[in-house]
């Protein structure tokens, strides 16, 4: 659109009407369409940002290659445009060819393989998380693993199968017949109680016991989106068609739920305070926490953070009771229950009721009463990308713990001001203020001793073409030296007068300034040129203008050596 000529933005222009053609088949884009409008023009700004950026990219390349007989731009060029800034090869090829210059493109090319090669790479090293024919297979049968664990927390099941990696170094699964001490593996029974990761909440764990074996469940997978994988360890022997004991880690599980719901809950609250166009963009569900994506434009204030949780807990305490019952997909929407925004859904969905007020598509597991949660206390709240914020919050005992961790610190620090906890903040306040009142005082004081030693340093100035004084002087930060800058140039008027002053800051850190009047400007001085020169003997860098310059650094040893050095070069000793 650009290279035709089009101001961007843009493509908001065009969402009307796609959704307008497209909205019958896709219902979501219309109950959508105001967060797809915002998104789509945020978007384009920001890539906006990235295209200016990689057009100066690609200008200071082609601004190299202009006296070329044959200018070409190499491959690694094209290709740190595409992986760095999103320039598409054919974007880059067509900007170099009108200014007359080619493209790389092989070499582009081997870039973009040797990429490939390290993502395949990466994906070989978890080969657990790779999903092999075996799976579908397995589907097709047995047909999908039978999920009670709504209502079931142990059972009897049977083993249909069980698989391991490949023993002959390919990647991916086999199928075996048993399997014994230490070995890992996936279980796959008729039948289970164990929640597949899904949705966002965490699989389950817990024992398959049988009466040759007990194997832990460190995990548990859906593969296929219908056969249930239990991940783990094996201690005896089991074989395919043995009977076990499914049990669950009940505990892990209720701590679990309690954080389900609890998202459902938040999801509400946000809505209900940040506006409708808040929706789900990723969440996990585990034991100890929970962590919720969602849509929104800007940070989320305190004060916002403040209600959106007290909104939860209003809804926790009314203990509204917790129920799920499936429908169809498009009764569901009519009845205006949440659906995940890109979420793909079947004819038959099941709905999750947390009290009067949420009403959401899940399939996760969760408390039978809101008041089962028992609080909820948010932790953090981030940025995780281009409109798209994060929040984590703890509820049940692990918000508890959280609670008094954070009022025993309160309390330690209350002890330590002589307060109670309570009045801290004021107190800290009070300290605070005291701090700078204190640090004012200091600094005076400095000054005044430095006053007391300005005549004795304008009396040793030495006469380089202008008067000269180079001195040490510690304890100050940088408007202290300019200070004491300021008093020899009120000192000696508007005289040629040039200073070079060094020392360390009340924190130990090396600190150099060099500054003149204009008539020692003129007259030869050059501050900037001069930090320059000695900087590298405090381990630093910095620089100015000829009449000021100051630089920082690492070594607090290097001091004198600088000083010295200015004066050897002041005074013409160092040419």
């Amino acid at each position: 659109g650009q290279l035709l000529g089009i101001e961007p933005p843009f493509l908001g222009d065009y969402v009307s009407a796609v959704i307008s053609e497209m909205g019958g088949p896709y219902p979501e884009l219309r109950e959508n369409q105001r967060l797809i409008e915002r998104i789509v023009h945020a978007e384009e700004e920001r890539f906006n940002q990235t295209l200016r950026s990689g057009q100066n990219y690609l200008d200071a390349h082609l601004a190299e290659l202009a006296d070329e007989d044959t200018p070409r731009l190499s491959g690694t060029a094209a290709f740190e445009l595409h992986d760095r800034y999103g320039f598409p090869i054919d974007l880059t090829v067509e900007i170099a060819a009108e200014q007359g210059v080619e493209v790389d493109r092989e070499g582009f090319e081997t870039h973009m393989a040797e990429q490939r090669a390290r993502a395949r790479a990466a994906a070989k090293d978890d080969a657990w998380g790779t999903i092999g024919g075996v799976f579908s297979e397995l589907l097709s049968e047995t047909g999908p693993t039978r999920f009670v664990g709504y209502t079931e927390r142990q059972l009897e099941a049977r083993v249909l199968a069980l698989v391991v990696q490949r023993r002959d170094g390919e990647d991916g699964y086999q199928r075996v017949e048993s399997i014994r001490d230490g070995q890992k593996a996936q279980v796959i029974l008729d039948v289970t109680p164990f929640y597949g990761e899904m949705g966002g909440q965490v699989g389950d764990t817990g024992v398959l016991e049988s009466s040759t074996a007990v194997f832990t469940v460190e995990d548990t997978k859906v593969h296929e989106k219908a056969i249930y994988a239990h991940i783990g360890h094996i201690d005896g022997v089991l074989s395919v068609g043995d009977t076990v004991r499914a049990s669950i880690d009940t505990m892990r599980r209720e701590r679990i739920e309690r954080n389900h719901t609890a998202t459902h809950l938040l999801h509400h609250a946000l809505r209900e305070i940040l506006g409708e166009h808040v929706k789900q963009a990723g969440s996990l569900v585990a034991p100890d926490r929970l962590r919720f994506d969602f849509t929104h434009f800007e940070a989320v204030t305190p004060q916002q953070i403040a209600e959106i949780e007290q909104a939860v807990n209003i809804l926790i305490m009314e203990d509204g009771h917790v129920s799920s019952y499936e429908t169809s997909l498009d009764d569901a929407r009519e009845n205006g229950v949440t659906a995940l925004f890109g979420e793909k859904y079947g004819e038959k969905v099941r709905v999750l009721e947390a009290g009067s007020a949420s009403r959401e598509l899940c399939g996760g597991t969760h408390v039978r009463h809101t008041a089962q949660i028992g609080f909820l206390k948010i932790v953090n709240e981030s940025s995780v990308g281009a409109n798209l914020r994060r929040i984590e919050a703890i509820t049940s005992f692990d918000a508890l713990e959280y609670v008094n961790r954070v009022e025993s610190e309160l309390r330690t620090v209350a002890a330590a001001l002589k307060v109670r906890p309570l009045e801290t903040a004021a107190k800290v306040d009070a300290v605070l203020g005291r701090v700078v009142e204190l640090e004012g005082e200091l600094r005076q004081h400095r000054l005044t001793s430095a006053v007391d030693d300005i005549e004795a340093l304008v009396k040793g100035a030495v006469d380089v073409g202008y008067r000269l004084i180079i001195a040490r002087s510690d304890g100050h930060v940088v408007e202290g030296l300019r200070s004491i800058w300021d008093l020899i140039r009120a000192q000696v008027g508007d005289g040629k007068v040039a200073v070079v002053l060094g020392g360390l800051t009340p924190a130990g850190s090396p600190l150099l300034l060099a500054a003149g009047t204009p008539a020692a400007v003129e007259a030869g001085f050059d501050a900037g040129a001069l930090i320059k020169e000695i900087a590298p003997f405090i381990k630093g860098g910095g620089g100015g203008k000829p009449a000021m310059a100051q630089a920082g650094g690492k070594d607090a040893e290097g001091i004198d050596a600088a000083l010295d050095r200015a004066r050897d070069v002041l005074t013409g000793l160092g040419q």
